[in-house]
């Protein structure tokens, strides 16, 4: 079993002005700088095997904040810049404020279908995930060892790759998904997920795409949900604080006294 951290990056110049700047304006906010730091001191005990990031500098900078503060061996050669998880291109949005973005996806009914005029299409961005998600596969087959993977990203990416993986069933098998999961956005969230290896498979990977969702994180606040890909579901939040090993299981217990059984294990709800 490897595990995925899926990370949004921290807060940013056009998350305080409710502007969509363009990548090269839309910094870290020194907010952003002092989540990403927090967030590195809340995993540094995990050894990263691979981290990849938007090649957006607000999602690098966040990369290279969490590994400061982490036991990775850090070097800029370290993070991979990876174009597939980029933000969606927004078209003639890009520079206007969110309100009027907000406003022009209200007026279509709320259709994620939509596309703003010149920017990219859904399909654009699903071909992009997919991608993503062959290259991440073929990497915990890979060797014997389990890995531990960083992915630094965008809020409307990962709504894109949630819902991507939702509606396609007969390849990502989701069980107790809640809604309101895709409202968990705020900067320096991380979604981690448990991903089984392989053996001896060929390209691409064939379905189904095993995966287990295990916690949500968001701004030192976690939410327990449980999301299952076709084997055993563990439900494991982490203890509030830097955990020494996310493999050892004494690390996967919550705080409070209200336990709900699943599968073999006892998830806490905190």
């Amino acid at each position: 079993m490897s595990l995925i951290y899926f990370v949004r990056h921290g807060e940013s110049i056009g998350n305080t002005q409710l502007k969509n700047l363009t990548p090269d304006e839309n910094v870290l906010s020194e907010t952003g700088v002092l989540q990403a730091k927090q967030l590195g001191a809340h995993l540094k005990n995990v050894v990263f095997t691979h981290v990849f990031s938007s090649p957006y500098i607000r999602a690098i900078s966040t990369a290279q904040h969490i590994l400061s503060e982490s036991k990775t061996l850090y070097r800029d050669d370290v993070i991979v810049g990876d174009s597939d998880i980029r933000e969606r291109y927004l078209g003639i949005y890009e520079q206007k404020s969110t309100k009027e973005l907000a406003h022009a996806f209200k007026s279509t009914g709320v259709d994620f279908d939509w596309t703003p005029e010149g920017g990219e299409t859904r399909h654009e961005v699903e071909l992009r995930i997919e991608s993503f998600l062959q290259r991440v596969g073929n990497i915990v087959d890979t060797g014997s060892e389990r890995k531990t993977i960083l992915v630094v990203t965008h809020a409307a990416l990962m709504i894109h790759l949630w819902c991507y993986l939702l509606e396609r069933k007969e390849k990502y098998k989701l069980t107790n998904w809640k809604s309101d999961f895709l409202k968990v956005s705020k900067n320096t969230n991380y979604f981690l997920l448990a991903v089984e290896k392989l053996e001896g498979t060929a390209q691409p990977r064939p379905v189904p795409f095993r995966m287990v969702f295990l916690i949500i994180h968001s701004n030192c606040v976690f939410v327990y949900c449980k999301i299952s890909f076709r084997i055993n579901s563990l439900a494991i939040p982490f203890k509030h604080a830097a955990f020494t090993d996310p493999y050892d299981r004494s690390n996967w217990a919550g705080t409070s006294t209200k336990t709900r059984k699943i599968g073999n294990f006892d998830g806490r709800r905190i």
